[in-house]
């Protein structure tokens, strides 16, 4: 029993020196740390009408980019905006365009 004792008495110290020297784990910086970051990087307004917004962008979805131009459609008559199209570009980008209707009653 004093033997078992003995053991447990050096193991403690052995053990609490292991998480001592063990390295600190810091977590991984995100790629971006907030959504205006991400928009702020990968959006560009190529052209601008009273008629139709077109952004090229990149790392960001389209029901996303929907809203700024929405946004930017109200704010031109409060029309609404449909997407035109959305193409491909260079450098794995896209660009969609978005139209700004008026709603006919």
């Amino acid at each position: 029993m004093k033997n078992k004792l003995k053991i447990l008495f050096l193991a403690i110290p052995l053990v609490a020196s292991c998480s001592f020297f063990a390295p600190t784990h810091t977590p991984a910086k995100q790629a971006y740390d907030s959504d205006y970051e991400r928009f702020f990087q990968n959006v560009v307004v190529k052209e601008k009408t009273p008629y139709s917004v077109t952004y090229e962008y990149k790392d960001v979805r389209i029901d996303e980019l929907a809203y700024l131009a929405s946004r930017y459609c109200y704010e031109q008559g409060e029309k609404v905006a449909y997407l035109h199209d959305a193409v491909l570009y260079r450098n794995f980008s896209r660009r969609a365009t978005f139209d700004c209707k008026e709603l006919q009653n």
